[in-house]
């Protein structure tokens, strides 16, 4: 009892001792004891454990590498896979292997000029293609010796493989070809969609150089071998390049070999092999690395741990006097550089934010100055369109008070005109609005040009209570009288078409007026933000940015015939 008392005390004594003392000599303490302990229980335990712990991720990788190679291989034969079920797929192609060619027929030029661009263009969007072929039972197509031949030029393996697919890739490897020629072929049945009935057999060749190309960035102190369901080597890493299969491949210069191989898809394998001696001899560097490594950091720490307590602790004491400026109310603060760690992370971040306070203020200010100002001139602008409206409307009184009915119409059309469109700064205003905008335009119009022109009106007044952009009709308007009469004394007529087409609402203008020389229109449609496409332009460009690429102004014109606009706009009930 009396011993467990004499502990206690020692132990509160040096707990008082301790935490009375700068926090600079608790950091050295605590970071003395926390470094050097597991460090030097790391150098004895990870001794022990790292030969075992490199081998087994050596084994993993080995893992991540063989699926990532299987991986690559699969894409690729997919790839293939898909090019062969594009020209299945092709019906006019396989109408001319099957179609039956007599002697005089020179329709078979067409089926050979068809099934050369179809080739050509696969070969060309797939460089790595030594070659495709079709070997075809159609006797009546003659043989070109590339891509049209007889099936009798085709092994009999290679036949009896692909027909047992059924419309399947099957790949055939020959084993009689030389290390530098070695290729792979890739074969499937063509036949028709409702009928088991092989009217060709399709193969693609590539070369073994281009699979090596897959395994060939992962091959580094390792061995990676490709081979087929029988064993036949297909690519390798393999120094010795004249070993056709794996029984023949003993271990690696005599030095016993690990081993690990994976299943394809397709029935392939892959294996991958590296000497045990290629692992021991790292793990053993390792080890001896670590040993060395883990002295000088003991060694190390010891100094370290005070540096760094030390100059943890007086940036801690300045930015404290910090703070204590900005608790008084004070916020030009005064940095040092104090690096990029947290401590320095904080440094910025507490300077940031003085500044960013000192900003609020400011911007608290001149937000209230500036939400003043709006309201003055939204109060301002709200003056404007009604002091046009009643200068507008004292014009048409005064018309009136003078006997003038011509410019009391058109004051009383203009003031129309001017209220719809401006709409209150809205974009958007119903189509009956809009047919009413462009009536009051030409009403103004023909008082101007009186007896030029004539207006005729289909208009389907289902779609009045859908919304348009404004001022879309009346540009074109605008373009009939000012470049489509050509008579003072004949005129033109204009009609005005509003009709639904689907969901979509289409306004017509046309003119029987003098129309466009064909090189004028060519400009206009191919340049037509320049001045004479200009109108057409401002519309066009609205419509499209307001709803789509697919809506617009589309114009069609001949000269001494007229001119047609036709705008296309959905059906919908939104403003924008």
């Amino acid at each position: 009892m009396n011993i467990a008392k004499s502990f206690y005390s020692i132990f509160s004594r040096l707990y008082r001792k301790i935490k009375n003392q700068r926090l600079r000599s608790k950091l050295f303490l605590v970071y003395l004891l926390v470094s050097i302990l597991p460090i030097s229980f790391l150098v004895l335990y990870s001794y022990q454990t790292v030969k075992d712990q490199l081998i087994r991720q050596a084994v993993e990788n080995i893992g991540s590498t063989i699926d990532q190679v299987n991986k690559n291989i699969e894409n690729k034969l997919e790839m293939y896979a898909q090019v062969a079920t594009l020209l299945y797929l092709d019906t006019q192609l396989r109408n001319y292997l099957i179609n039956t060619y007599e002697a005089k027929d020179l329709s078979y030029l067409d089926a050979y000029d068809y099934i050369n661009k179809t080739l050509y263009k696969m070969l060309a969007m797939n460089p790595n293609l030594k070659s495709i072929t079709i070997y075809t039972e159609n006797k009546s197509l003659f043989s070109d010796g590339l891509f049209i031949k007889h099936m009798e030029a085709l092994p009999d393996a290679l036949r009896e493989q692909s027909l047992q697919a059924g419309g399947n890739i099957t790949q055939f490897f020959p084993n009689n070809q030389s290390p530098a020629e070695k290729t792979v072929t890739l074969a499937r049945s063509l036949n028709y969609l409702s009928l088991n009935y092989p009217y060709g057999i399709l193969t693609m060749e590539i070369s073994e150089r281009e699979l090596f190309s897959l395994i060939e960035k992962e091959n580094n102190n390792k061995t990676i071998v490709v081979a087929d369901e029988n064993g036949n080597i297909i690519t390798s890493g393999i120094k010795d390049r004249n070993i056709g299969n794996i029984s023949e491949i003993s271990d690696i210069g005599g030095k016993k070999t690990m081993v690990m191989q994976k299943t394809l898809k397709n029935g392939w394998e892959t294996l991958v092999l590296l000497p045990y001696e290629e692992l021991l001899g790292q793990a053993q560097k390792a080890t001896t690395k670590m040993l060395f490594i883990s002295i000088a950091c003991i060694l190390a720490a010891i100094v370290m741990i005070y540096g760094t307590s030390k100059f943890m602790t007086k940036r801690i004491e300045f930015l404290l006097q910090q703070i204590r400026k900005v608790e008084r109310g004070s916020f030009a603060l005064s940095f040092k550089p104090m690096g990029d760690d947290e401590i320095g992370q904080l440094s910025f971040a507490l300077n940031k934010m003085s500044v960013t306070i000192q900003d609020l203020i400011h911007d608290v200010y001149k937000t209230e100055l500036s939400k003043n100002e709006a309201e003055m001139t939204s109060l301002q602008a709200q003056i404007t369109p009604h002091f046009l409206y009643n200068t507008l409307a004292s014009i048409s009184a005064l018309a009136i008070k003078n006997n003038n009915p011509q410019v009391h119409r058109m004051a009383d059309d203009l003031a129309r005109f001017y209220r719809i469109s401006l709409n209150k700064g809205k974009k958007c205003i119903t189509i009956e609005k809009e047919i009413k905008l462009t009536e009051h335009y030409i009403s103004i119009q023909k008082t101007r040009f009186e007896g030029l022109f004539n207006v005729h009106y289909v208009l389907d007044e289902e779609l009045y209570q859908n919304t348009t952009l404004k001022l879309i009709v009346q540009p074109f308007i605008e373009n009939c009288i000012n470049h489509a009469i050509w008579d003072d004394e004949c005129g033109i007529n204009i009609v005005i078409k509003l009709a639904a087409d689907g969901d979509d609402a289409l306004f017509s203008v046309i003119d029987d007026g003098m129309g466009m020389p064909r090189d004028v229109f060519e400009k206009m449609r191919n340049r037509i933000e320049q001045p004479e496409g200009y109108g057409i332009y401002n519309v066009d460009k609205r419509i499209k940015l307001a709803y789509g690429e697919r809506y617009g102004v589309q114009v069609y014109s001949r000269l001494g015939i007229g001119t047609s606009v036709q705008i296309r706009i959905p059906r919908t009930t939104m403003f924008l």
